[in-house]
């Protein structure tokens, strides 16, 4: 299992915390439910893609756009 470090509004991720807690979830749960429901939801857009001749091109579009996220500072995590 990988892991991802996300920076969000520390009132936010307060607020993530005390609805965990209630619900009695770890955040990381929390977090992975969303993920699941988003991917859900915009399957159909990758569908649409891989029916498409330019899904590489596509494809290596979107891994220079987020190239910024795979950063050393997360380097640490690699490991765990």
């Amino acid at each position: 299992m990988a892991v991802m470090s996300v920076r969000i509004d520390d009132k936010k991720r307060k607020l993530l915390k005390v609805i965990a807690s209630i619900e009695g979830k770890p955040i990381g749960a929390i977090i992975s439910e969303l993920i699941d429901d988003y991917v859900s939801k915009n399957k159909k857009k990758l569908n649409l893609l891989s029916e498409s001749a330019e899904i590489k091109e596509i494809m290596a579009l979107s891994e220079m756009s987020f190239s910024d996220l795979d950063n050393e500072e997360d380097e640490i995590y690699n490991d765990l």
